[in-house]
Order: structure tokens, then sequence, then C-alpha cells
């Protein structure tokens, strides 16, 4: 018995040590210089074998230059070694066989030009797509030599094109017709065939159908060196050293634009290094691999102890790949200071697998890489690659223990995207540490399936930290927000960024939507924080702090309505005279001789949009409460007569717009001197404008009569700004009649409109398709605007600070477009935190 304990414990710290999270500083300190202390370069006799003496010429068909080539590696290898020299020139020849002890040098100006005939390429073993089988030689082939080589400052031409070997990928784009005789179209499937069934290696004659030879493949080979030549056009993969140990490329240009065109893969191979290479392909740059399906899993040998420093990758699928012939698993991966830049680069860090695969990938490290820009992610890994692949499924593999760092990319479409499957959680300890990725125009992090353990340090995806929703200090982003601002300013006298305690419309709607969160939340420190304003703006006597009537200035009202809701659930009396003060103000405020009011004494004889926003939904709300419900409608009547003078005073037949404001004696100088109308439909204003009429239907009974006018309105105005919205993002431009350049995406407006269109919808003020639109919309201001900071604050960005019109005395406020374009941009103004915040909160099922 005691013996059975002892077994089960050692057996469960076997266990627990396999499971331990490796510390990738100290991989990069110890693994990392093992593996590079054991690849050794091999060394050569100094003797030289030049294959003019053997026959070689540059006038000789590719067969009898074959043949003279074979010769001299021959009697090099014979002769205990040393180097078999292709000089200057162009040499046409078939398929070359290195033997131990044979550096062969394509000298500069020197070129191997392979020729397109099968019968030059004899029947050898290999591995096809990680399959093994009998086909083409590749162009470069060995089998189970030692100490071998191809140097030098020559060109190796694989003569790959759609005229040549291309077609055989049965591909119509590249050149592939029924007409050709060759096409992995046949091979491929018969290939899978065999492999899956377990026919023998012997068996698997592929002669005949179709499978292109790869460029080098170095079969069960060690110490090996690739060094300085450019290869071109290769029928398929480049490099495939395959089950080899000690393995050097260095200073290697690979441009091979053709189909499978993958640049350097090792397979199930030991002690590599790829360094100082330039990869532009048609495929994967470097793809890391160890056998496919039932064939990998059957030698179970994987790739490991892998180094790639100091190249460049261009044109590719991936700039280092893992997979996807990865079923014997891989280990150990190493990469440091690349650069990757190209449109036609789909992935930087790419690992792919499926369930037909099996195996483990771990000990991926990857830092210090500059990427320009890549098409899809930075990083990507894909447990549901070739999803459709015909094998055996259930051998379902695993990846983890992923480090990625000091990774820095200009432009993508996600910065990391990870694919895991639906049916086990096998992707976990993914890292990724002091990157930033700039330019992702989709998703900063999309998942799919399961995975667990990803975890972001100090990473910033266009300028917002990475946090992942179980890292939010907050689940939603209402309380996000607005413990936020609480952060940011901790008193709420000086929000939007004021110089000391300031009474404004601004504080109003911030402080308002901070209520609504509260009363959805029930946080105790944000009403602690709210009761802080109203404590230090109004005096004992009811006096608000900086506040003239006679201003008559309707930006001064709307923070009443906020007071008005604070006091409703806190009374005080002093706070009730500063309410009856603020009603008072509307109620003798200077009005257009058709009822709107003045937006302020000192922009005689104009409405505008904001202006509506400012007095009336206070208005509304306040009435029954300081005027009595019998009084109400008066004032109800009221509001609408405003709105809908607005409505028809400051419509635009041409854009199917609002304008900015309208002068009734036409004769200010932003106003059109015929219609009384400035330039310009300046979003904010009419995200004012429909949030003045939704918090009004808010307010009104149910019963009133002006309740459908008022929807109507409401609908025909968001008709046109669902028209306006920019389609690519989502969201909506400063100035939303005008199409030019210098026009910009801005979060205030948007919020607004994203607020009205969810809360419009949820509640019947216009029609329920809008819900979506809003979601939508919601979604767009989450991608384009809200940045998380250092603190784990959240920001939004994009905020225009202010545009007005006027007064006489600032010709600067004009209302043309460059004026807009103008005024200051800056983060987390006010004037859009609190609608972000009510948006927030219809999404969240918490709106009021």
């Amino acid at each position: 018995m005691r013996k059975l304990l002892t077994l089960i414990a050692l057996m469960c710290m076997a266990l627990t040590a396999g499971a331990q999270t490796p510390d990738p500083d100290k991989a990069w300190e110890t693994t990392y210089k093992e593996i590079d202390a054991r690849i050794k370069a091999p060394t050569f006799p100094d003797k030289t074998f030049n294959i003019t003496k053997f026959g070689a010429k540059t006038t000789n068909s590719a067969a009898k230059n074959q043949i003279a080539i074979n010769k001299a590696i021959d009697k090099c290898a014979k002769a205990g070694g040393g180097k078999v020299v292709v000089p200057a020139g162009t040499w046409n020849t078939g398929a070359i066989t290195l033997k131990s002890g044979v550096n062969l040098v394509v000298e500069k100006d020197a070129k191997l030009l392979f020729a397109f005939d099968t019968s030059l390429y004899p029947i050898v073993k290999t591995r096809w797509e990680g399959m093994d089988c009998y086909n083409y030689s590749p162009l470069i082939y060995a089998y189970g030599e030692k100490n071998i080589a191809i140097t030098g400052e020559g060109t190796l031409d694989g003569n790959g094109s759609n005229d040549t070997w291309w077609p055989m990928c049965g591909a119509p784009k590249f050149g592939w017709n029924e007409n050709v005789k060759e096409s992995q179209k046949i091979g491929r499937p018969k290939l899978f065939e065999w492999a899956n069934a377990g026919t023998p290696i012997e068996q698997r004659q592929m002669k005949g159908m179709g499978m292109r030879p790869q460029f080098v493949n170095l079969y069960n080979c060690e110490n090996i060196l690739i060094q300085g030549v450019t290869i071109l056009n290769s029928p398929f993969w480049v490099l495939h050293p395959l089950l080899s140990k000690n393995i050097t490329v260095k200073g290697v240009t690979i441009i091979n634009d053709g189909p499978n065109g993958d640049g350097c893969d090792p397979e199930s191979c030991d002690d590599v290094l790829i360094e100082d290479c330039l990869f532009q392909t048609g495929d994967d740059c470097i793809a890391i691999k160890a056998g496919r399906n039932a064939d990998g899993r059957k030698w179970n040998i994987p790739s490991k102890n892998i180094i790639v420093r100091h190249c460049e990758m261009k044109d590719g699928h991936g700039g280092v790949v893992i997979g996807s012939e990865i079923s014997g698993g891989c280990k150990n991966v190493f990469c440091e200071d690349c650069v990757m830049d190209s449109p036609n680069l789909d992935r930087v860090l790419r690992l792919k697998t499926n369930s037909c695969r099996g195996g483990v990938t771990e000990g991926v490290y990857f830092r210090n890489v500059k990427v320009g820009q890549c098409r899809e992610a930075v990083m990507r890994i894909n447990l549901n690659y070739e999803p459709k692949e015909a094998a055996e499924r259930g051998h379902n593999p695993t990846v983890r223990n992923v480090y990625m760092e000091n990774v820095t990319c200009e432009k993508s479409k996600y910065g990391v995207l990870i694919n895991g499957l639906e049916d086990a959680d096998n992707i976990y300890n993914i890292n990724v540490k002091n990157c930033k990725f700039n330019g992702v125009w989709d998703e900063p992090v999309r998942r799919t399936g399961l995975s667990h353990d990803i975890n972001f340090e100090n990473t910033y995806i266009n300028g917002s930290l990475v946090l992942l929703p179980e890292d939010q200090p907050y689940k939603n982003y209402s309380e996000w927000m607005a413990h936020s601002e609480m952060t940011r300013v901790s008193d709420p006298t000086m929000l939007d960024f004021a110089k000391k305690p300031k009474w404004s419309y601004v504080m109003g709607i911030e402080l308002e939507s901070f209520l609504d969160t509260y009363l959805a939340y029930n946080d105790q420190s944000i009403i602690d924080y709210l009761k802080k304003y109203p404590a230090t703006m109004i005096d004992e006597k009811g006096n608000v702090r900086g506040y003239k009537l006679e201003d008559y200035n309707l930006d001064n009202v709307r923070t009443a309505r906020f007071i008005l809701r604070m006091y409703n659930l806190f009374p005080e009396k002093k706070d009730r005279k500063a309410l009856e003060t603020l009603f008072k103000q509307l109620e003798k405020q200077p009005r257009t001789t058709e009822g709107p009011w003045w937006h302020k004494a000192i922009y005689a004889n104009q409405v505008w949009l904001d202006g509506i926003y400012m007095g009336l939904p206070f208005y509304t709300m306040a009435a029954p409460q300081l005027k009595g419900q019998k009084k109400a409608t008066k004032y109800y009547d009221d509001a609408l007569n405003q709105v809908k003078v607005t409505f028809n005073r400051t419509y635009d037949a041409k854009t199917g717009l609002w304008k900015h404001a309208w002068d009734e004696t036409h004769s200010i100088f932003w106003a059109d001197k015929e219609t009384g109308l400035c330039q310009h439909t300046w979003a904010r204003a009419l995200g004012w404008f429909v949030m003045a009429m939704t918090e009004i239907l808010d307010v009104l009974p149910q019963d009133y009569d002006g309740r459908a006018e008022l929807c109507s309105m409401l609908t025909k105005t968001m008709d046109a700004v669902v028209k306006y919205q920019d389609k690519e993002s989502g969201v909506w431009y400063d100035v939303l009649d005008v199409n030019d350049p210098r026009n910009y995406l801005e979060s205030t407006a948007s919020s607004m409109f994203t607020y009205v269109l969810l809360k419009g919808a949820r509640k019947g003020y216009i029609p329920a398709k809008y819900l979506e639109t809003g979601k939508e919309a919601y979604a767009a201001l989450i991608k384009n605007f809200i940045k998380v900071n250092d603190d784990k604050t959240i920001s939004l960005t994009n905020c225009c600070s202010v545009s007005g019109l006027g007064p006489a005395t600032n010709t600067k406020r004009d209302g043309s477009f460059e004026y807009y374009m103008s005024e200051k941009v800056r983060d987390n103004d006010a004037k859009g935190i609190g609608p972000f915040i009510w948006a927030s909160l219809e999404m969240e099922g918490k709106g009021n």
C-alpha cells in the first residue's frame, strides 16, 4: 500500500511539473543561449571541384549539366569533401543530389536554372505537405547525409511559372486548365487516402500525379548550412529540411510568388537557426512543421529548438508560422529582431492546426519585431484551420505558453485573433506584453471558440490599453465611465476642464448620467460624489454660484434638471429656491415672434438647436412640480410649439437636415440673408435637438395630444440622421453636410444619436427597426472612441470641445466649415460623456 501511495505521489508531482508555466525571461536567458551555442555551421576541406571540369557548360542541355554537376558532387564526397563550384553564367540543370562533406557554392553572377521536365527528377522518398510518399526529386535533395551546404552569392531559379510547374497546383489563376496533364487534383486526394489508411510508404508512388517537388529537401540530414544565395520561383515549398538536425540558414533571399510557395519549412527538425534572411513568398515565409495527421502522429517527432532572428518578411500568408502540418508537436521557438511590412503579408505570428492533427505546440517566444502593416492579425492562433479537411477527427491539438513582447505594428485588421475549438479548451497561457498595435481597423482582440488564460500586459491597440472582459474593473461601461471621470476629477464642480467651481450645462448633463448610473446599480460612491455639486454651487438662500438671471442664457438652465432630480431624492429648501429661480428665467426668457426662446440675451432673435435642449427638458419636467399639474399643459403646449417652429425654421430641404441655428432678422453676419439659416449642420447641435425631443417625450403624459406629433418630428429627424451615418465606421462626422477630408468622426454627437436610437426605439418614440441600428452604432462607439488608459480608466476620444455662432463681436465663429474644423478636439468632454453613459445604460438594459 505504501509503495502504491508513493507511486501516486510521484505521478502527481510529474503531472504538476509538466503543467508548470515557463518563465519567458529565463527561456531567453537560458534555453535560447543553449540552442544558439549548440548550432554550429559545418566546415569543409579546402578542396575545389569546378563543375566545368566535369563537363558542365552554359550551352549544355539541362540533362547534360545535371550529370556533370552530380558527378562533381560524387567526386567531391569521395575525396573527403570540399567545394563544388558553380561559376558565373546560367547553367541549365535537373535535380541535384547533395552528398556528405559537400558545399555547393553558387558564385556571384552564377545561376542554376532548373528545367521543367519531370524526367529529370527521379522518384525519391520525401514528405509532401507532411505526408510520407515517393515523389519527384526535389530540385536539390539529400537523404541521410552530414555536413552539407549550399552557399554563395549566386542564384537558384526553380523556373516555376504559370507556364511550367505552377499549373499543377490545380488553380486557374496559376495556369491550370483541363488540358494540364498532371495535377495535384489527382495526387493530393490519393495521398490523403493512403495516409489515412496507413498504406505503406513504399506503395505511395506519386509519379504522374501532379505533386510539385520542393526546391531544397534535406531529409534525415545533420549539420546543414544554406547561406548567401538567392532562391527564385520554386515549384512548391522552397527550403524543406526534414527530420534533420543542426541547421543554419543565413543571409538567404527567397522570392517566390507561386502556389504553396513557403519560404523555409523545417519539419520535425532540431536546432535550427534562420537569420539575416529576406522572404517574399506566395505562402508562409517561415512555416515550422512536424508531420500531418496519421503520419505525423506515427513518427511523433516534434520540431524544436528553433531560432529566427534579424530577418525581413514582405509578402506572405504569415511571417513566422507554426503549422498546419504539426501533428508531432513543436517546442522552443524563438524569434527576435525581425522586420515585417507588406499589404500582402497576412499575419505576423501564426499558429494553425486542427482536430485532424493532434500535437502540442508550446514554448513560442517572439520579441522585438517591428511591423509596418499586415493584412489580418499580428498574432493569430487557429485550431480550426482547414475545417473541411477529409481526415479522421478527434485529435484535438493544444497551443500553450506563447509569449509575444515588444512588437509594434502600424496597420492590421485585428491585433490578436484566437480561434479555439468548440469542444476542447486547448489554447491557454497566451501572453502579449509591452506591444503597440496601431491602425487596427476591425476588432483589437477577437476570440472564438474556447480559450483561457489569455494575458495582456502593458499592451496598447490604437492607443488603448488592452483589457479582456475578465480583467476590466467594471462589468458595465456606464459604471466604468462614471468611475473613470470621478477618478480624473475628484470634485464634480471642476468637471469638463473647469479651472474653478462652475455652474454649467455640461456638469448638469454629465452628473445626471451619473445619477442614472447610481439608480441602475446602487453605487453609493456615485451618489456621494453627486451630492457635492449642489452643496457647493447653491447656498443656503438658494443663490446659484456664478449665475445671473439677466443673462437669459439657456445654457445655465440645463443643470436645473439634474438638481430637480436630486431634489426629489434628497430634498433641501435651498435647492427648491434655486429651481424656482431657474424656472422663472424660462418664463421671462426673450422669444422670437413665433415663440421659441432666444438662445441667450447676447444672441438676440436667434434660435439654436442647442437651446431647445438646454431649456425645454427641464421646463417640461419641472412644470407639474413647480406650477401644478393643472397648469402643466400650458407649458407642454409651449414646449411643443417651440420644437415645431424650430423644426420648420432650421430645416434645409437641400440636405434633408437641420441647420445649427436660425436668425429671425436674417441680419447677423453668419446668417443667409434670404433664409436666416447658418451655413451648415453641426452634428452635435442636431444631437441636442433629438435628445431634447426624446427627453420631452419622457415626461409628457401618455394622453397628451401632442405626443404623436412630437414622435413624428423625432422620427423624421432620426431618419435623416441615419442616412448621414458613416457606413464604414458606423458613427458620424462633426459637420454632417460636408464631405471633406478635414472633417472627422466625432464622438459627442455620435453618442447622442446612438442614445436616441436605442432609447427612442425601446420606448416607441421612433420605429422599432432603429433598435438594431442603435446597437450597431453603440458597438462602433466602443470601437472608434473608447480608449483604456494606463490606470484602467476609460476615455471618450475625439470630442469636439465647443462650437458656436457669433456673437457680433466674434466674427471668427461664422458657421463656415473652416470655423468648425478650427475648434479644439479633446478627450472626455462632458458633452459626450453624459450621452455615452446614457447609451451604455440602454445597452445594459438599465435605461430610464
